[in-house]
């Protein structure tokens, strides 16, 4: 309903006031009963919108409708804004975005691409954009209702999403490398198949889906996305997102990975794939821990291995401990090293005071053998201990370090490194899908609405990102 902003208006009673974004909005209770639960339910309508200089109400059309003795000579003006439209359908124009959008889902273009809009501007959440469509010149002409927008989301069918896919990468992917991690997104939802319990990033109580991104580090936007159940590991799912590439006009991609989807299975598997790969090690795997110990003295404070300042140093090694050929770059950071260290000793000087309040032996899953010889077999029955500090120099030894492994090879040991770094554009997408297009929750109970709707909120994340790229 079209807000009439020349007219303020008392707030009427049975009142609540919902807040969106920037906007609290005034929903008026036209029925209260009891659900066959015997739970309190009501149903209400959007009558207008707070305004807080006032404390007032601006109304819309449906407040006249409910109250028609209030109704007032007013003009009606047919005045929209029009900013945030410029820029939307300028940067999608340039992007080629609406192009491609026009050509693959052609009718359903228009409602698909004034979604896109309103999401970036407004949010996930569906339920004002006819009013908002009232007030904001758009593509489409007609208001887009609750009915109109699950027939839209339903209708954007996986062929026509991968077709967009193929084109999408032939314009935006130039053999750069792809930063590509997943992120979940819960929900409330009980009808969708993919909604499954699994490790939730944002630590909510919920079931969820894993999106996982390829996100392209040049061009600087996202490229593809692909749904996949909630249980599902980062780990599990990183072979079935590589043989997408050879669907979508991306073969022979280059990753750059964080350490959550180190397996050796997944490396050899990309070797087979000619994928090339940039990834993060974790400290805890042997040959890592044997290649510091190694060549830790080759490194430390020598001046041929150092980056420039404000950097670590660093040298590369080539290893075949998986089975095949990689270079493993190793790294080393004065800073990191004091903090590394820093935390050792607390951990050694806590776990000595827990054991001198102990009764029993700990169970050996706890940790505390790593630093410490405990004698479980006292025959007075007391437990003693002393501390291990071969072992503590060990940990000791290894602070300061972290590893990246690649299978580029035409790439020095400062290039891989900014390469690596230069990763976290995902993590700062996601956290633009979630906050400022508000796809953190589903509130969805169908699998085909969710991905139609998913697919309208990645259009939405591709302008959003190269209005940032453009700020920057």
């Amino acid at each position: 309903m079209a807000l009439i902003t020349s007219v303020r208006v008392d707030i009427p009673e049975h009142s609540v006031l919902v807040k969106n974004k920037d906007n609290t909005y005034v929903q008026y209770t036209i029925k209260a009963y009891r659900n066959s639960r015997g739970q309190p339910t009501s149903k209400r309508v959007s009558i207008g919108k707070l305004d807080k200089d006032s404390g007032k109400m601006i109304p819309n059309r449906r407040y006249y409708e409910l109250f028609p003795e209030k109704e007032q000579a007013i003009a009606f003006h047919t005045v929209k804004k029009s900013g945030s439209y410029a820029v939307f359908s300028g940067i999608a124009e340039q992007l080629g975005l609406e192009k491609l959008v026009r050509k693959h889902f052609s009718s359903r273009a228009e409602d698909m691409l004034t979604v896109a809009h309103y999401m970036m501007c407004e949010g996930n959440l569906m339920y004002y954009l006819s009013d908002w469509q009232e007030e904001n010149i758009s593509y489409a002409s007609a208001p887009l209702g609750s009915a109109a927008l699950s027939r839209l989301f339903a209708s954007i069918d996986v062929d026509s999403r991968v077709n967009f896919f193929n084109d999408w990468l032939k314009l935006k992917y130039s053999k750069e490398y792809i930063a590509y991690d997943v992120t979940s997104i819960s929900s409330y939802g009980k009808g969708m198949e993919s909604l499954e319990w699994g490790y939730n990033r944002d630590k909510e109580r919920l079931p969820q889906i894993n999106l996982g991104m390829f996100y392209g580090q040049n061009s600087m936007l996202p490229l593809y996305y692909r749904i996949y159940p909630g249980s599902i590991t980062d780990k599990a799912h990183l072979r079935y997102m590589t043989e997408d590439t050879s669907i979508i006009s991306c073969k022979k991609a280059r990753f750059v990975m964080d350490r959550g989807f180190y397996s050796a299975e997944n490396l050899k598997y990309l070797v087979e794939k000619n994928c090339i790969f940039i990834i993060a090690l974790p400290a805890s795997l042997k040959y890592c821990k044997e290649l510091i110990e190694r060549h830790r003295a080759e490194i430390i404070n020598r001046y041929e291995c150092s980056l420039g300042i404000g950097k670590p140093y660093g040298k590369a090694f080539e290893v075949t401990d998986l089975g095949f050929r990689m270079n493993v770059h190793m790294f080393y950071d004065a800073d990191k090293a004091a903090r590394d260290a820093e935390l050792i000793r607390i951990e050694v000087e806590k776990m000595e005071a827990e054991l001198q309040e102990m009764k029993e032996p700990p169970a050996r899953n706890l940790q505390y053998d790593k630093y410490f010889f405990i004698n479980r077999n006292s025959k007075d029955g007391t437990l003693s201990f002393r501390r291990n500090n071969t072992g503590i120099n060990k940990a000791l030894d290894q602070c300061g370090f972290f590893l990246i492994a690649e299978t580029d090879f035409k790439k020095t040991t400062a290039e891989i490194l900014d390469i690596y770094r230069r990763r976290d554009v995902i993590e700062k997408s996601f956290d633009s899908l979630k906050n400022d297009i508000d796809m953190k929750r589903l509130y969805i109970h169908s699998d085909e609405i969710a991905e139609g709707k998913t697919f309208v909120a990645f259009l939405a994340l591709i302008v959003r990102s190269q209005i940032q790229n453009l700020l920057q």
